[in-house]
């Protein structure tokens, strides 16, 4: 019998499909390899038809916790050894999720904060932007507890620029998701804003670089993630001796 690999990373994905695949390409990049064999063992799980986590968190909809256990349960099956989820609004669920499930989990918030931190030290303002249902919960400013100066979007920018832009990410429609972003984030910027969270896993696939932004510096939630996921996988398979 085949031995099973070291540091195989599962990831509980298609939420949506595009922000996964996102993932994977960070994760691809993030890792320093000269042969296929260099490069993280990975299983995906990406079943898009999670209910809406923001309905869910509204009470409009379906809870999404049954499905992501199903997903989860088929990466544990497939020999995962840590689990991660390339979905901010999902993590509402990561306090019941991972111990469902049993495997460690890296947290996404826990990651884009620390690369915040990195980037552009403890005392920098920093803007947030995310689905409606992740603003409201305050999943990032709780998790910051108070260690963080916040510029939010207001409820009229969400609704009239942040939820229409991630929708036209989720649609394919990546020009008109750049255009609503774009206005959500250079208004975060006139408030003070010194470094924008991409909060949400579709906004990195429209906002891509600090002058789309208003010139404040980006934190990619995703690729905070990914390179969290590499550091990890590599360390399993070559432990400090």
């Amino acid at each position: 019998m085949q031995q099973q690999a070291a540091g195989v990373v599962g990831v509980l994905g298609g939420m949506g499909p595009a922000a996964t695949l996102d993932f994977l390409h960070k994760m691809l990049a993030a890792t320093p390899a000269a042969s296929d064999q260099d490069h993280v063992p990975v299983v995906v799980s990406s079943i898009p038809q999670v209910p809406d986590r923001t309905a869910a968190y509204r009470g409009e909809g379906a809870s999404p916790l049954a499905a992501m256990l199903a997903s989860g349960r088929r990466l544990v099956a497939a020999g995962a050894q840590l689990l991660v989820v390339p979905c901010n609004t999902a993590h509402l669920w990561f306090d019941e999720l991972q111990p469902a499930l049993g495997l460690p989990m890296l947290h996404l918030v826990d990651a884009a904060l620390a690369e915040a931190h990195e980037r552009v030290g403890p005392g920098a303002r920093l803007g947030l932007l995310a689905t409606d249902a992740t603003l409201a919960s305050a999943l990032y400013v709780n998790r910051a507890g108070g260690r963080v100066s916040w510029s939010l979007p207001t409820a009229g920018e969400v609704i009239e620029w942040v939820m229409p832009g991630i929708a036209a990410v989720k649609a394919g429609d990546l020009a008109e998701g750049q255009a609503c972003l774009q206005q959500a984030a250079r208004a975060l910027v006139r408030r003070g804003a010194q470094a924008l969270v991409l909060g949400c896993t579709e906004i990195p696939l429209a906002l891509r670089d600090e002058h789309q932004a208003g010139g404040a510096a980006l934190v990619d939630a995703t690729a905070a993630l990914a390179r969290q996921a590499v550091a990890w996988s590599l360390a399993q398979q070559h432990p400090v001796e």
